[in-house]
């Protein structure tokens, strides 16, 4: 079948010649010789062989496909003709009845039997046929949905990176503008990071261990520019060596927490991340602070639907998102089954 590698489908078709050859050659083995039974196994093996691939290789691909259909049915009949003729030949001049079926006064190889047996290897061919084509049209379709999940998560992902630099040149900017001794440091840890989106979220999984270290520089910039850096609590649990994970799966959800806390200038402003990696799963909690306005306003946005979309295209059915939001504190929880 086209869906089969070149290679394993040609082993699938010699795989299948010899197992029928073999059987037909145990079966006419209980009226002729075995030298009998050999010779006649290949040679209605061969026959039916070439009713079968004439009918799924050059029949229904150049004359049913094509929508010749009378031309079809003609050389369909034409096939049946031949076949007929072959195994008329061989029951009268080649192969001799055999006399325990004499004795028992059964038909041998009768023209409705001969009918009967092309009518079964065409009707397999024809299956065989319907089953290629729905196999190649899952295979084609499969590959065009995972050709567009690639295409969407590569935009979500360039959607991401502007967005984070966008808000992380606005931190710089007002460290720089306020002549803050807190700006080398600022620039350090983002140099760290841009060599993170550079050189290693191009790929679809990354190691655990350096999308924790991106996130760590991530928050310790955003602390630079508060007053009490103490508001932010940041809990890591160690990932297992070698454990891989998507990048930039939490990234979004701390960006709107350093966004709708007003840690900054509010002093009941608060925002606590939490992230462990347990066999199987890893679990993600992160709550912060907003105000009566914020609450009106509806904390989220294109960074809360970008980060819902990639999630539901890198781990399809594996992810379980809540968030709450009450007048004072906005959560949110997620269970990534890995």
């Amino acid at each position: 079948m086209q869906f089969m590698k070149r290679k394993h489908l040609a082993l699938f078709h010699v795989g299948a010649c010899i197992i029928f050859m073999l059987l037909s050659m145990v079966f006419y083995a209980n009226f002729w010789s075995w030298n009998m039974a050999i010779l006649r196994a290949v040679m209605i093996g061969v026959l039916f062989m070439g009713v079968f691939y004439t009918n799924i290789n050059i029949l229904i691909p150049h004359l049913y496909k094509a929508k010749r259909h009378i031309l079809y049915v003609v050389a369909i009949l034409t096939v049946f003709v031949v076949y007929f003729g072959i195994r008329v030949v061989y029951r009268d001049y080649i192969f001799e009845t055999p006399t325990n079926i004499l004795q028992a006064s059964r038909p041998y190889q009768s023209e409705f039997l001969i009918t009967t047996s092309f009518l079964f290897i065409y009707s397999l061919s024809v299956f065989y046929s319907l089953a290629d084509k729905y196999f190649v049209i899952t295979a084609r379709n499969r590959e065009i949905l995972r050709q567009r999940d690639e295409s969407e998560l590569r935009m979500l992902k360039a959607q991401v990176n502007p967005h984070f630099l966008f808000n992380t040149l606005n931190n710089l900017y007002s460290l720089a503008y306020s002549h803050s001794e807190k700006t080398p440091d600022a620039i350090m840890a983002l140099s760290e990071i841009m060599r993170y989106l550079i050189y290693e979220v191009g790929a679809p999984q990354v190691l655990a261990e350096n999308e924790v270290r991106f996130l760590q520089n991530y928050i310790e910039l955003e602390k630079l520019r508060i007053e009490d850096p103490s508001k932010v609590s940041l809990v890591i649990e160690k990932p297992s060596q070698g454990l891989m994970v998507s990048p930039l799966i939490f990234i979004n959800f701390i960006e709107n927490a350093f966004k709708h806390s007003n840690i900054d200038t509010d002093p009941e402003g608060f925002i606590q991340v939490f992230l462990a990696f347990r066999p199987g799963e890893v679990l993600f909690t992160c709550e912060n602070s907003i105000s009566p306005i914020e609450t009106e306003k509806k904390p989220g946005g294109t960074g809360l639907s970008n980060a819902r979309a990639r999630l539901s295209l890198i781990y399809p059915g594996k992810t379980d998102l809540k968030i709450k939001q009450s007048q004072l504190v906005y959560s949110v929880s997620l269970t990534i089954q890995l």
